[in-house]
């Protein structure tokens, strides 16, 4: 009976549908990808943490989100494999089409590395009494299509400066 048991778990762990790590974490960095893309976007890892989560099945894209306490900072990241765009600059293009960003002030644009990059201001944003600092980059790399949003919420305009710093950390590989 015991070597039954054996071998029914050994059936069923093959016959079990593979399982893959989408977020890695090492002591000192955040790895996040998508099964069918060998690139991934490392990040620090500070005390980010992971609030939401979501793949979809066929595993072609996925949705990172997180929130730092210590740099009151929200961060999240979409890779896709089926995406809209066929470089960084068409991503980044696909991404401001956002109708929450066609109230943006101060808009700038940079090259940081592979990433193409926007950074801007939202005052009053829906109505609400405060202002955000945003930072945009998109990158498209090996058919992947890397979408990043970093932002600050605050009652003051936020310091824009420390989420470009964030953005100088990340890297694609």
């Amino acid at each position: 009976m015991k070597s039954f048991r054996y071998v029914l778990s050994a059936v069923v762990m093959l016959a079990a549908p593979q399982v893959y790590a989408d977020v890695n974490d090492s002591i000192t960095d955040r790895r996040f990808s998508i099964p069918l893309g060998a690139q991934g976007l490392v990040m620090p890892r500070a005390d980010w943490a992971l609030n939401k989560e979501q793949r979809r099945s066929d595993g072609k894209v996925a949705y990172y989100m997180m929130y730092s306490e210590q740099a009151r900072t929200v961060f999240s990241v979409y890779i896709d494999k089926t995406g809209p765009c066929r470089s960084a600059d068409d991503c980044l293009k696909e991404t401001l089409k956002n109708p929450l960003y066609k109230e943006a002030q101060e808009i700038k644009m940079t090259d940081d590395r592979q990433f193409k990059v926007a950074y801007f201001y939202l005052d009053k944003p829906q109505g609400l009494a405060v202002s955000q600092a945003h930072v945009l980059a998109s990158a498209y790399v090996d058919g992947l299509w890397f979408d990043i949003h970093i932002s600050q919420t605050n009652k003051e305009r936020p310091d824009i400066g420390g989420l470009l710093e964030l953005m100088k950390t990340l890297q694609l590989k």
